[in-house]
Order: C-alpha cells, then structure tokens, then sequence
C-alpha cells in the first residue's frame, strides 16, 4: 500500500513538474533588448527552424520599423507564439500583395502592347535618311548637327492631326544603340504621307548620339515606338513610348 501511494506521489509530481514547464512559444518576449541573450535566446533555440526563423523575422522587421520612425513596436507581454504568428499573416500579406501588383503588371503591360498594336496598324513610320552637318561658323552654326528625315503614312480611315514617338536605332547586334524623339503636329490624309525633318546638336560626350553618328548605311536598323496618335476628330491612341 505505501509503495503504492509513494508511486501516486511521484506520478503527481511530475505532472505538476511538467505542467509547470512553459512552452518556448508561451515565452514573453523582454522589452529590453539588452535581455535577449539571456532571456530569449534559450527559449528561441528551442523552437523548431521554421518558428525560430519566424520569430527572428518579426523581432528584425519591428526593430528596423522603429529606426525609421514607426510607432508601436513589439507590444508588452507579446510571447514568441504571438509573433510567429504575427510574422506569418505579415508574410501571407506580402504574397497577396505581391500577386496583386504582378496582376496588374501584367494587366497594364497587355493593355500597352495592345495599344502599340493599334497604333501600328494605324501608321507605318520609317527613316528616311541620317545625316551630319558639320559646324560652321559663317553660316552661324557653331556646332555639329544630326539630321534626320522621317516619313509617316497614315494608314487608317481617319485624318491624322498629330504623331509622336521615338525612333529607335539598333545595331547588327541587334542592340538599341540610341533614339530620336519627333513630334508632328500636321493634318496627315488617309493613305497620306508625311516627311518630318529635325535637327539636334551633336554631344560627341554623349554616348547614345555619339553611336547614332557612328552608324553606318546599311548596318542598323530604326523601330518606331509610338507615343501618341491624335486624329482630326480629337480621338486618341496612346501608346506611352518609353
């Protein structure tokens, strides 16, 4: 009988032992940092990989918020448990997020090829000529020039009122080597063509106009990227030429 009760004695004992001993999830994170090496480390290596990189991820992300300004900080008698869980909906909430952006991303840039496309099926735009005036100061020209000379055809049903875009130069590497930007305010017919003719000093310093002066005739290649179509009647296509 008395081994009996020695064994209940015991058996209780352990459980109180056992009950008394806190999960490292129930332990409260300190308010002084200077304590967690002491305090929170044991607890924090106890847990598996995953909480313990949850929780480290909470207690960087707050700290670092508080550096720069952010109000609240790790609230008092927040337990490891608490933020481990407050680090995953942070993380579930960036992966929404994210998703939501990379939706519209790609919404956007489906509307933008789009756009290009009705734009280029509206107009077909090519490069005449590149040449090179060189500076000459009896004629008051004091410093080089690029020239250019595009021809814009009006291929839709409606009177053009206007045409702007780059023009984009691309070696036989098939390398964007520089741009032209042109706008034309003129009333372009259907089935009509138009030559713009520009002029921009040349900046030997400049590399994209340096490469573009370089070029030689038959060894590039010219894409248009369109920004804006505007017809007689006031309607628009744009296309955001980057």
């Amino acid at each position: 009988m008395r081994a009996k009760i020695r064994a209940a004695l015991v058996a209780a004992s352990l459980i109180t032992l056992f009950a008394g001993c806190s999960q490292p999830t129930e332990t409260v994170i300190p308010s002084d940092t200077a304590s967690w090496d002491t305090k929170l480390a044991p607890s924090m290596q106890k847990l598996s990989e995953e909480d313990r990189k949850l929780a480290a991820g909470y207690l960087v992300r707050v700290k670092m918020s508080e550096v720069f300004g952010a109000k609240g900080g790790i609230p008092v008698g927040m337990t490891l448990g608490q933020a481990i869980e407050e680090q995953r909906k942070w993380i579930a909430a960036q992966k929404e997020k994210e998703a939501e952006e990379a939706a519209l991303k790609e919404k956007l840039q489906k509307e933008h090829e789009e756009a290009l496309a009705r734009i280029n099926q509206a107009v077909t735009v090519t490069l005449l000529e590149k040449g090179e005036r060189f500076k000459d100061y009896q004629v008051g020209r004091f410093s080089d020039q690029q020239t250019f000379r595009i021809g814009v055809k009006n291929k839709s049903e409606k009177a053009l009122a206007g045409v702007s875009g780059d023009l984009v130069f691309i070696d036989i590497f098939d390398k964007e080597v520089g741009r032209v930007g042109f706008k034309i305010a003129e009333t372009i017919a259907p089935g009509q063509d138009y030559v713009w003719e520009g002029t921009r000093d040349y900046n030997e310093f400049i590399s994209e106009q340096k490469a573009v002066w370089n070029l030689e005739e038959g060894k590039y290649k010219t894409r248009f990227e369109p920004d804006t179509l505007v017809y007689a009647d006031g309607t628009k296509l744009v296309g955001e030429a980057q």
